[in-house]
């Protein structure tokens, strides 16, 4: 009586918790869809290719970045030796959560199926970065100049860009001295915050097999709507180690190791509306006349490629008290976010004197000209909790680590 007592107030605990977590889900991620909506509509995305993004939205996508496209051609304003930085600065982080987010929600109990047992499992979370990604410095910067001096909003801060003032060099490219040395070429801003929360999702099949024990697949094919491209597919397993320890395979609990990798791809090319051109990096400047680089005037190709994964390794122990299990997880994570501007751009170079005495900014075009890269190792422990109805399991759960994923998710199961 006394050990049912303990069990029915643990069951109470973490109903509650875990209420909590699940209202808190459920505004966040319809708050994030009514942005994302929102911002298709302001860059004049068809109608009918929502469908098409929600579905990205719903296997894993980082579709959220192309929220602040129209923001972020400001960036190319910066000139080439600030361009980097200002592109690291504000994507890194979006970059970092999203990729989070891939190496989660992979389990929902230690127990593992009967061979040729299965389950059929769909994953929804959000992932928030920590205080120190929502800012970046503006400290180093070559030619640009704030007017206030600080920081600036990332991708995943708060607030409106901040203003940068962007100076013409002390010296040319080949070198000799700048006439124009130190006058203001333009000012702008830098991207908006867009939200603190990045969407994850996944769709998962898990199938027992002799040894291993459980197999899992996620498995997008690849999307392709109006030139945008995308594709996700992961592979996990996971095995009862508890089974070879005696004494301890004979304790009421299921322990399992899960190991998992994760891997999505995007093409995204910019409309026509959206593609960076000589006269958006000059409007508002004072010198607004320019000479095109007679390489090419052509700026069609643009476009963004987005690569994510991550590779995980997880202890996991649960404990099923009738038709709940809570469950808890202990691992390692390890992601990789890489994205590229590519195609053809403009950048500002050198003023150029006419014979009427003013100047022209000489254009010069760069290929592929912004890389964001960036590697994270995370330690992580992940509290959950599942409830089976005959076939049918719901489960939500909370990963505490450096970019922490709160998800939720429902499925079919046959052990």
């Amino acid at each position: 009586m006394i050990l049912f007592c303990e069990y029915l107030y643990l069951f109470v605990m973490i109903m509650s918790f875990f209420t909590a977590i699940f209202v808190c889900l459920e505004q966040v991620y319809f708050h994030y869809v009514t942005v994302l909506v929102n911002y298709l509509i302001k860059l004049n995305i068809m109608k009918k290719t929502i469908l098409s993004v929600i579905t990205i939205l719903l296997t894993g996508s980082c579709f959220s970045i192309l929220n602040a496209q129209d923001d972020i051609s400001n960036i190319f304003k910066a000139g080439v030796a600030d361009l980097n930085k200002v592109a690291d600065g504000y994507l890194k982080p979006a970059g970092n959560s999203f990729s989070a987010g891939l190496g989660t929600n992979w389990y929902n109990t230690a127990a593992v199926h009967k061979t040729w047992g299965f389950d059929f499992t769909i994953g929804v979370g959000v992932i928030q970065a920590p205080m120190s990604d929502q800012t970046f410095s503006l400290t180093g910067l070559t030619n640009l100049k704030p007017t206030v001096a600080g920081t600036a909003p990332t991708f995943m801060g708060k607030g409106d860009g901040v203003e940068l003032n962007l100076y013409q060099p002390q010296t040319l490219s080949n070198g000799q001295a700048n006439p124009l040395a130190g006058q203001k070429i333009v000012s702008f801003t830098t991207p908006s915050a867009v939200s603190q929360y990045v969407p994850t999702a996944s769709i998962q099949f898990t199938l027992g097999v002799p040894f291993i024990n459980d197999v899992s697949i996620r498995l997008v094919p690849k999307v392709s709507v109006n030139g945008f491209e995308a594709s996700l597919w992961g592979i996990g397993i996971k095995h009862n180690f508890k089974q070879w320890i005696p004494v301890i395979k004979d304790l009421p609990f299921d322990a399992a190791i899960v190991l998992a990798y994760s891997k999505f791809d995007m093409k995204y090319p910019f409309s026509a509306s959206a593609q960076i051109t000589p006269e958006k990096l000059l409007s508002g400047g004072t010198v607004t006349a320019y000479i095109p680089d007679p390489s090419s005037s052509d700026y069609t190709n643009q476009g963004m490629k987005v690569s994510a994964t991550a590779k995980t390794a997880n202890l996991v122990f649960s404990k099923k008290i009738a038709f709940v299990t809570p469950y808890i997880g202990f691992g390692i994570t390890s992601t990789n976010f890489d994205l590229n501007m590519v195609g053809n751009y403009p950048t500002l170079g050198d003023p150029v004197l006419q014979s009427n005495n003013s100047y022209k900014i000489q254009i010069k075009n760069v290929i592929d000209p912004v890389t964001v890269s960036s590697n994270e190792v995370m330690t992580n422990a992940t509290l959950g909790l599942r409830l089976k109805l005959s076939v049918i399991t719901v489960h939500a759960q909370y990963a505490f680590q450096k970019y922490p994923v709160a998800s939720t998710g429902f499925g079919v199961t046959i052990r």
